[in-house]
């Protein structure tokens, strides 16, 4: 073969048993794992009519990167603050629902390649965009100690992932007002920085 080509396949089987295991907080149900590469082959080897006799098609099962939550990787779990609009009448636990409602809609995985990068501004806009006039404004500050306010802003995946949030209704907190403190400005690597 002259031509190897690399297909990334995420099958609807798998993809519906991780995102009902990461939305799961009963712990019943347990992390799935991906198909591999021969039952890939199989299963869509009407694929091999349509390549030229040069070319080799090698079967890669997609893998998810969970963000925010509990399930995501420590470096990527974040707090998303929230300010309400004073002036409104709406419980902060609704906030919150809506919220996270938007959020799982926004990385629902038709809307995501793979290697997509995400950026927090278009995650923002769209939430204060929908929840107009509930929400003056959202942030998000990393939970981990050893990352500053602005780590996540930006997150690249590799070429075989689908990014997916992770993100539960504790991943969400109502503020009053953005200040140093909502920020995390005061851990240790902040202060490093600065000094």
């Amino acid at each position: 073969p002259v031509n190897l080509i690399d297909l990334y396949i995420l099958t609807a089987d798998y993809s519906t048993d991780y995102i009902n295991w990461l939305r799961d907080l009963t712990g019943t149900f347990v992390e799935p794992t991906p198909p591999i590469s021969s039952s890939l082959e199989i299963a869509y080897s009407e694929l091999n009519n349509y390549k030229a006799v040069s070319d080799t098609l090698i079967y890669n099962p997609a893998k998810f990167k969970p963000l925010f939550g509990d399930k995501a990787d420590e470096s990527l779990q974040a707090t998303f603050k929230v300010v309400k609009n004073p002036q409104i009448n709406i419980s902060d636990s609704e906030i919150k629902s809506k919220v996270l409602a938007y959020i799982n809609s926004y990385f629902d995985t038709t809307n995501w390649d793979f290697g997509e990068t995400f950026y927090f501004t278009e995650l923002a806009t769209y939430i204060q965009q929908s929840m107009t006039p509930y929400v003056s404004s959202i942030i998000i500050v990393p939970n981990s100690s050893n990352q500053v306010y602005g780590s996540l802003q930006q997150i690249t995946s590799l070429p075989n992932e689908i990014l997916i949030s992770a993100a539960t209704v504790e991943n969400i907190e109502i503020i009053t007002s953005i200040t140093a403190a909502q920020l995390n400005l005061q851990n240790s690597v902040v202060n490093t920085i600065i000094n």
